[in-house]
Formats: C-alpha cells, structure tokens, sequence
C-alpha cells in the first residue's frame, strides 16, 4: 500500500470494521508474491493515542476515538514515519502508559494525544501536543476550531505540521469524496461496535448506511469485510454472507477503484473460493495502497501459510506485530506461525504474553506444549478447556495417551463424538498412532474452504512431513489447485515438481 488515494478504515481478520483510515504509507517495503521485506527499524514511529472527549455523551466519544484514528491514518502518508496501527494505539490509551513506557513497549519515538470538544452546530475545539519519547518532551502543540465537515482540512494541517517539526517530507493532499456528517457519525459509530460483542448491530448499522448513501464506498467495502468474516465456518464457503460480501466488494471497488479495504475484502472472498490468484493480486494491491494496516497483513499471512508458503507468512505476521506491537490478533498470529515452522520455544513466550483474550488461546497453548513435549504442561492446560464444546473430554485422554500409549483406543470414540457435534474435524487425529491422513487431509480441507486457516496450517508442520508423502495429499493439491498456482507463481521453499505431482519434505 503507497501514493496518494483517499482514505479508508480497516477492522479484525478475519475482518473488522474501523474508522476509516488513510493509505499511502510510504516505508521500507518490498512487496512480491510470496515475498516479504521487514520494516526498517530505525524509521520515527508515531503513536496516535484516542482523543479525549471532553464531553460525557457517547456520542462526542465515539466521535473522539474515529477521529482519532483518522487523523492516525492521515499522519500515516507522511514518507518516512511509521504509525502505530489502532489496536495497540487503543490499548495504550486505556492503560495510561506514559512515554517512557510506549517508547518501551510499542517502541514509539514520537507520542501525540490531545482532546476534542463539540461546540455545537458541528463546530469542533480540537487541541493536539506533540511529545519525544521516552524523555516526554514537547515538541509542539496547537489548537484548531473546524466543522467537522472540515475533518479534511484539519488532518492536513496537523499532517504538514507534525511532519515539518519531525523534518520528513510533508505528504501530499489526499483526495476524499464529501459525505454526509451524520452518514459519517453513523459509520464511526459501526465502526467502534465493529470489534466487540455488537458486530451483528455493526452490520446492520452499515447496511443501512448503505442504504442511506449508495455511494459511500467505505460503508460498503467495510460491510463485505465484516461479513466475510461473519461467514467463517458456513459450509463450503458460501451462503448469503458470502454473496452479500461479493455484492458490496465489488461496488465499492466501482465507486473507489484505490479503497484499499475494498480490495482486501476482495482478497478474502476470492480466497474462500479457491481462486489463488485473485487471492494474493488482490492482498498484494490492498497492501500497496495501505501497507500500515496490520488486520490486512495478519489475513495475508494467514491465506500465505494456506498455500505452503510459511515463512513469507511468518514475515507479514512478524510486521504486522512491529505495526501493532499490543495487538491480540498480530502476536497471537506470529506464535502460530512460528508454531508451524518449527520454532514453538518462541511461540510458547508469546503465546504465554498473550493473556486470555481469546477462547482459541488455551487449545493453541496445549497443542505447543505438544509440540514442545511438555506433557505436563498439556495436562495442566486440559483443566481449563470449557465443557460446552465438546472437546474436553478428548483433550484429557489424548493429554494422557501421549504419556500412556495403552490409553490410544479410548481417544478416537471421543474425537468422534466431538466431531459430531462440532461439524468439524478434531485436529488431534492427526496425533494418533498410523493416523488415517485421508481423513485429516479432507478435515483440514473443510477448514480452508470454510476460512479457518489457522488449524489448517498443520498441513505444512514439520511434525507431519508422513502426511505430505500420503496419496491423499497429492489428491488434495490437485483438487484445490494449490498445485496449478505453484506451477505458475512457484514452489513453496519446502515444496518442488515431482511429475504430475509436488513433493513436499
């Protein structure tokens, strides 16, 4: 993602709906198929923390925290300055955390926060200070009185003003199509439902926005990504999300053909139908016009990994946590990662930072402390497992089996009745005695078409090379042209031609 174009917002991986966020970042990036170049460390890093409303109503505070992020996405344009993506900006804000610590933590170089008030009639008293970390030093401050029809005019002053005290190139004007105030409140106010326990609201909230304003295209490409991920686990990737996806995709590309979240909606939906090329074209061109958006690259890691290619997966996953240091979805993906490439001592540390966020946590723990044969520690995770899934009971006897190989006959009955109530494959089969691969290739496969690719992803672990060497696997390749894509866009590093086939270590 570089260059001018109008700005847009992003939300979670699996999709989320954020305020809408500015592209054109220009930072040490490469970016090829399959092919992944770090940040450079040394570039100044901005940390844009949300705006304090000043005002108790909800409503100045969600005007507060959209604007914010904004006015985040604006400063992003500037050449040379890297900005900390929204979640880690969020989180920052919510714990206080002085300069010193963001300097530490998310190693910002730059700190700005500052307070918004409404006036009345639209008119907003923003007032915005600039701050060296970790030493918390001032390095300018203004106040600025706009309509928030206006947004427009303000993020560029404080653009050219932040990038002049920085001494960076100031960024060029970015062209935004007008909307609405209330269109925009309405959409700032989807977007903060956008991550909670509201998504369904959120949707709703943007459906009707659409309806409201046919022609905003933010609303429609942030509504495809939401429901795309919606959609996660409907069988054989389709139903009426699906479509209601593709409809609003496709129009927001038509009515802003360089909406970067647009073309990472696209990116997703194509992946869910097996059309690979599409698939990364569009990633790739998203992450062209926007190469700040962490959300984006963890789900361009995460459909990377689908195809075998696990460490230019990795790559993207490790540079969406340097842009998103606090964020829950970025490190969590960087452990799988380096789960799936064999490195689980350092996926085991972060998983440990992660906390508990995430009912997925305790399951990604147990199976690393598998893969670290830390038995002990499996056994231990087991006890925290919830009950209402149906999957308790088979995590115990395996924990135990893996000690005790007498105990392997009693583990498939339950695996089986998990699956039956899941809908899905219970990926501990493939930890049994001569697993039946056939079983677990076409288990894995429901999970790629269906959009779950993380579980998906022990397809390519070196733990189970046995499965790539199965038959099955060689059906598979051809059945989701995995291997078409291969032959035109190259092997995976692990993977190479083999006749008709591919042979993967």
């Amino acid at each position: 993602m570089t260059g001018t174009a109008p700005r847009t917002r992003y939300g979670v991986w699996v999709a989320l709906a954020l305020a809408a966020i500015a592209v054109a970042v220009v930072l040490s990036w490469r970016q090829r198929d399959g092919d992944a170049e770090q940040f450079a460390p040394a570039l100044p890093t901005l940390i844009v923390l949300p705006l304090h409303a000043a005002g108790a109503r909800h409503e100045e505070g969600v005007l507060a925290e959209g604007l914010s992020e904004e006015l985040r996405a604006y400063l992003a344009r500037i050449q040379g300055l890297r900005t900390i993506a929204r979640a880690s900006a969020l989180r920052a804000g919510a714990e206080h955390l002085a300069p010193a610590q963001l300097a530490r933590r998310v190693r910002a170089t730059h700190v700005l926060q500052g307070e918004l008030r409404e006036l009345g009639g639209e008119q907003l008293h923003i007032e915005l200070q600039l701050f060296d970390a970790p030493d918390a030093r001032l390095l300018w401050s203004q106040a600025y009185d706009h309509k928030l029809s206006d947004i427009d005019v303000l993020e560029g002053d404080v653009a050219h003003a932040v990038a002049a005290r920085l001494r960076l190139p100031l960024p060029d004007a970015a062209a935004s199509p007008a909307v609405d105030t209330q269109v925009l409140r309405d959409y700032l106010e989807a977007a903060q439902l956008a991550d909670g326990p509201q998504r369904a609201r959120s949707i709703d909230l943007l459906r009707g926005i659409v309806h409201k304003a046919p022609d905003y295209a933010r609303a429609r490409a942030t509504l495809a990504r939401m429901l795309s991920a919606a959609s996660r686990g409907a069988p054989g990737g389709s139903g009426a999300d699906l479509d209601e996806a593709t409809v609003q995709a496709k129009r927001a590309l038509e009515l802003e053909p360089t909406l970067a979240e647009a073309h990472t909606a696209s990116a997703v939906l194509a992946c869910r139908r097996g059309d690979w090329k599409a698939c990364f074209d569009s990633f790739q061109q998203a992450l062209r016009l926007d190469p700040a958006d962490a959300e984006s690259r963890i789900a361009y890691a995460y459909w990377l990994s689908a195809l075998g290619y696990v460490d230019q997966a990795l790559a993207e996953a490790e540079n969406a946590a340097l842009l998103d240091p606090l964020s829950y979805n970025a490190n969590f993906a960087r452990a799988r990662l380096l789960d799936t490439v064999g490195r689980h001592d350092e996926a085991a540390r972060y998983l440990h930072e992660l906390g508990a966020e995430s009912g997925g946590l305790i399951y990604a723990q147990w199976h690393n402390a598998v893969w670290r044969h830390d038995y002990k520690a499996a056994n231990a995770l087991v006890a925290s497992m919830p009950r209402s899934d149906g999957f308790r009971e088979s995590y115990t006897v395996v924990s135990e089996a893996l000690s005790e190989p007498r105990l392997w006959p009693q583990a498939l009955p339950l695996i089986g009745t998990s699956e039956r109530a899941s809908g899905g494959i219970n990926v501990q089969r493939i930890m049994m005695p001569n697993p039946d691969y056939g079983i677990v290739i076409a288990g894995l496969e429901k999970m790629l078409r269906d959009g779950w690719p993380s579980y998906y992803m022990l397809l390519w672990m070196p733990e189970y090379a046995a499965m790539r060497r199965d038959p099955a696997f060689q059906d598979f390749l051809k059945r989701t042209r995995l291997l078409d894509y291969w032959r035109e866009r190259g092997f995976p590093a692990q993977c190479r031609a083999d006749g008709d086939g591919a042979a993967c270590s």
